[in-house]
């Protein structure tokens, strides 16, 4: 812009600096609106409303964000104090329902058993299969659909069906599924496929 003082007089070369500052204005108002476009707003009271929320949401990001990090901050230091405690006396290293630690430092966890007393479909079970559904935590309905679609998909193919069919089938949690699985293998429901 020195170069171009040197030739135009001061009004000249200020309207000269307006117009380049003008044209940048411009620019970034079209890239925003290129933007609303493409995000489907059409018109500008509907930009306007996407700016709000897009600041709201930022806002709500960043006091999340530090909630966050204070939480984890917090569950570091804790888990920090509490294996340190573990090391010095770690003699019971299964708590039912509670965490417990051990020396190595490791963290196991034992879940409660599921009380399944008035669960829906809880009274089609024997003693065995209510055993199951508590210890691993299995609903007694979503049990039964499990078992009626293996022994129906069993039989389906000849009385034998594997494990990883089991799985597709029941779209349930991979352990669960095993666990219902061998318990009808033992029962002689469903036959291992080889």
């Amino acid at each position: 812009m020195r170069r171009f003082a040197r030739f135009l007089d001061a009004e000249t070369t200020e309207k000269l600096i307006q117009s380049f500052l003008n044209e940048n204005r411009l620019i970034k108002r079209i890239k925003i609106l290129q933007t609303y476009r493409c995000l489907g707003i059409k018109t500008l009271a509907g930009g306007e409303l996407y700016e709000r929320l897009r600041e709201k949401r930022e806002k709500t990001r960043e006091r999340m964000k530090a909630s966050l990090d204070l939480i984890t901050k917090n569950n570091k230091s804790m888990a920090l104090r509490e294996q340190q405690n573990a090391t010095i006396s770690c003699t019971n290293t299964e708590l039912q329902g509670q965490q417990a630690m051990c020396s190595t430092g490791k963290t196991k966890y034992s879940l409660t058993p599921l009380n399944i007393t008035y669960s829906p479909g809880v009274e089609q079970l024997d003693h065995e299969e209510k055993q199951i559904c508590s210890v691993h935590r299995i609903l007694p309905d979503v049990y039964l659909h499990c078992k009626g679609v293996m022994i129906a998909e069993s039989r389906k193919c000849g009385g034998k069906l594997r494990l990883m069919d089991a799985r597709k089938l029941c779209r349930i949690d991979v352990n669960k599924t095993r666990k219902i699985y061998n318990h009808l293998v033992s029962k002689g429901l469903v036959q291992l496929s080889s």
